[in-house]
């Protein structure tokens, strides 16, 4: 009877969702405007994890843009928000792809890993303790 519950309990944690996986993938594939920049794209994808009513939680915000040297119908944008006010997450990654088609630039995946203030060292996939 326990070994039953105990495989139940194990069960039903192995398919519920993951608490780190980024919440908003069922927005994509997310289309910008025609004439939209890459950037602009995923800022307004990433806008409700930027800040709210104007206010922001981090100390630094870094953008990156890279694509290949004569490919520009892809583009990567990573944010990077530093300076968290949480006493364990030290900053937070996100990094876009995007590929371009018809002069609309499409949002079409999205990775976020975590930095933490004490206990693994670099980024990772899982919240911070």
């Amino acid at each position: 009877m326990l070994r039953s519950a105990i495989v139940c309990v194990a069960g039903m944690l192995a398919a519920a969702p993951t608490a780190f996986a980024y919440s908003d993938e069922a927005r994509l594939p997310f289309a910008g405007q025609p004439g939209e920049l890459p950037l602009e794209v995923a800022l307004r994808f990433a806008k409700n994890r930027l800040g709210e009513d104007g206010r922001f939680e981090y100390a630094t915000l870094k953008v990156v843009q890279t694509s290949r040297p004569e490919a520009f119908d892809r583009a990567g944008i990573t944010l990077i928000r530093e300076g968290m006010m949480d006493d364990s997450v030290k900053g937070v990654r996100q990094r876009f792809a995007l590929s371009r088609e018809e002069n609309v630039w499409t949002l079409r995946a999205v990775k976020e890993d975590f930095s933490c203030r004490r206990g693994r060292k670099g980024w990772g996939l899982k919240p911070c303790l």
